[in-house]
């Protein structure tokens, strides 16, 4: 099998790029090991003739060339549309629209928008991916709140939305359809941006793993990802929110093990193409 493997742009890869680049590497050496045949692609290349593309590319650009690809009969890993399906407000619609448990929200297109909004909360981007500070922020009021939606709109040109804030422990959580799934209490020093620290140390709060495994699950489903990751709330009753889903993380924590279930996920999404 011909595979190519696509690598994340920088823009898109905040404070990340070295763990995004190691799991694809660790995914190309798995895919080798099994005896495909392997190439690494550029934004610029031509993506005709595999029959498989594994990417984690973001750019629309990409993706538009990505979509061609599919209509030519090759696999994409995840789909140019499942990618899309994870910009911000496309996301949150259709975790709504599917009836996915997530923080309480409200659109955000301008500061009168903000009225009687309740507090504390997060106000994040509502397009495309957070690729800067500026585009999550945490509030505590309405000045925070309208300073963060104007750093938004200077920085991106986007609207907001404003997600209540759940207190409880964060959990992220990695999976490829039908063969893994694990979660991680998150290392703040390693993440994006570093605001996993407002939840706080974990409290270990008893949670249903099944009922995690399976939200996660059906929220990839929706989205239409087979390799995701993402981060829940879990509440001191043990209730479980989604609050965030991303297509083809750098899986850091698991990497080794992930990286031999994502090249099996690829080889098996070819067989059921055929």
């Amino acid at each position: 099998m011909k595979v190519a493997t696509l690598p994340r742009n920088p823009l898109h890869s905040p404070r990340m790029q070295a763990n995004d680049a190691a799991i694809l590497a660790a995914v190309e050496r798995e895919l080798v090991q099994q005896g495909h045949t392997v190439e690494r692609l550029g934004e610029e290349d031509d993506y005709s003739g595999y029959d498989v593309i594994c990417t984690m590319s973001r750019t629309p650009a990409v993706l538009k060339k990505l979509k061609k690809a599919e209509a030519e009969g090759c696999t994409v890993l995840n789909s140019a549309t499942a990618v899309e399906n994870c910009s911000r407000s496309a996301m949150t619609a259709t975790l709504q629209s599917h009836n996915i448990p997530q923080p309480a929200h409200r659109y955000i297109t301008c500061i009168t928008d903000l009225c009687s909004a309740t507090y504390p909360a997060w106000i994040k981007k509502s397009e495309g991916w957070s690729c800067h500070i500026e585009d999550v922020a945490y509030v505590t009021n309405d000045k925070e709140a309208a300073e963060a939606f104007d750093a938004i709109k200077s920085s991106s040109g986007c609207n907001a939305i404003l997600f209540e804030h759940i207190a409880g422990d964060l959990i992220k959580f990695y999976g490829v359809r039908d063969t893994y799934f694990t979660h991680t209490y998150p290392a703040p020093d390693k993440t994006k941006f570093g605001l996993e620290k407002i939840n706080g140390e974990p409290a270990h709060h008893p949670f249903d793993l099944q009922e995690l495994k399976s939200t996660a699950f059906s929220a990839a489903q929706a989205l239409g990802l087979h390799i995701f990751g993402g981060d829940a709330i879990v509440t001191a009753k043990g209730e479980i929110f989604i609050i965030d889903i991303n297509d083809f993380p750098s899986f850091t924590a698991v990497r080794d093990e992930a990286a031999a279930h994502i090249a099996q996920a690829i080889t098996n999404a070819k067989k059921r193409d055929k």
